[in-house]
């Protein structure tokens, strides 16, 4: 599928004219190596890593993190809802595949009761986790269209909690999340509360550039890890544009595995396009929709899905809400969608199959969004 390069060349050629935002260098730089790992750590550690659907360089860090490995320890991927296979978590370990036992979060599995926040969650956390003597989250920073910024707690929830927890305060607080917003955003500060109940002691956050190699890594303290690195992820990928643009050409990497990831790169984007205007979203969905959940909330209205949200059904309703987000950005906008994956009855927005086509839907003045699973353009 053609990428940024090609496609801005065709930009070119065609005579638009268009302006790129992408992330920005690092304004300062501490690699791994300068990060030091707990050490004299007694009785059973519980590493929780991001699953597949993140850019993170595991294996690097696991290089970091190997003293903590080696006698009682459970190294746990934390997958929040998201469906992983072990040939999933086996690829992203590579040679430590074969060096260490790894076990994949449930959101159905077992589950313990760490406490109530402010404002009446009742958080339940993977419970092989929770009994752990010395706990270690490992994150992405990076904005997130709800939380902020991914990374720190957000390991703990959604990515260790039941589903119980993780579909109330979705359900709670979806509506008030915001991107490159920490304080003041509901959504990420129960997040942040989750990660204490659940007495998360060491946490390693790692900031990455657009060539997904570590520019920023900070270990310590859960909430000083997590900030220092949302103050270097904002400088690279909270960029300001000018004005609102008539059409968005919005390339939805590194988070295109699906189109559930890839909808994060819309969610960024749309506020710096005038409503009505185009959006082209470019994603390689090789896994199509990401789940069968997804796929089939996608291919139905949005009346249809905040009818079932009002209903209180039980069960995995997040793909919905992202759902809903979606149809949100498709009614407000006129959206493309080019992509490799089938995302066959997709209900809402236009697909296509060849760069001239998802071309011609631009107009006006385009903005081109770089890396726009992390980049938010923000109009001033």
């Amino acid at each position: 599928m053609a990428g940024f390069e090609e496609l801005t060349k065709r930009l070119e050629e065609l005579g638009l004219e268009f302006e790129v935002v992408g992330p920005a260098p690092a304004s300062v730089r501490r690699g791994l190596e300068q990060v030091e790992p707990p050490s004299e750590v007694g009785g059973e550690v519980a590493v929780a890593v991001p699953d597949h659907t993140r850019p993170v360089p595991l294996q690097r860090v696991l290089g970091l993190l190997g003293p903590l490995l080696r006698e009682r320890y459970r190294l746990i991927f934390a997958t929040g809802s998201h469906p992983m296979s072990v040939e999933d978590a086996q690829r992203m370990l590579g040679s430590w595949s074969s060096k260490l036992k790894f076990e994949i979060h449930d959101s159905l599995g077992q589950h313990v009761y760490v406490g109530t926040t402010g404002r009446g969650l009742s958080v339940e956390v993977d419970d092989r986790f929770a009994s752990a003597d010395f706990k270690v989250t490992v994150g992405v920073v990076a904005p997130h269209p709800w939380a902020g910024f991914s990374g720190g707690s957000k390991v703990i929830l959604p990515g260790l909690s039941s589903l119980r927890t993780i579909v109330e305060h979705h359900l709670r607080w979806y509506s008030a999340g915001k991107p490159g917003v920490v304080e003041g955003n509901p959504f990420r500060e129960e997040i942040e509360e989750a990660g204490e109940l659940a007495g998360v002691d060491w946490a390693l956050n790692v900031v990455l550039d657009e060539k997904g190699e570590v520019v920023y890594a900070e270990g310590g303290e859960p909430s000083e890890s997590f900030r220092k690195c949302v103050e270097v992820a904002r400088s690279m990928y909270v960029r300001p544009v000018e004005g609102l643009y008539d059409s968005a050409l919005v390339f939805a990497d590194p988070l295109d595995l699906d189109l559930y990831q890839a909808t994060k790169a819309l969610e960024h984007a749309a506020p710096a396009v005038e409503e009505g205007g185009s959006l082209v979203l470019v994603a390689s969905c090789q896994r199509g929709y990401g789940s069968e959940e997804f796929k089939r909330f996608a291919s139905i209205d949005s009346e249809a899905i905040e009818e079932l949200l009002r209903s209180g059904r039980r069960g995995n309703i997040v793909p919905a809400i992202v759902a809903l987000r979606m149809k949100e950005i498709f009614e407000r906008y006129s959206v493309t969608v080019l992509a490799e994956g089938s995302l066959e009855g997709l209900k809402g927005a236009e697909l296509v199959r060849s760069a001239q086509e998802a071309l011609s839907r631009l107009r006006g003045r385009v903005l081109v969004v770089k890396r726009g699973g992390f980049t938010v353009p923000q109009a001033r």
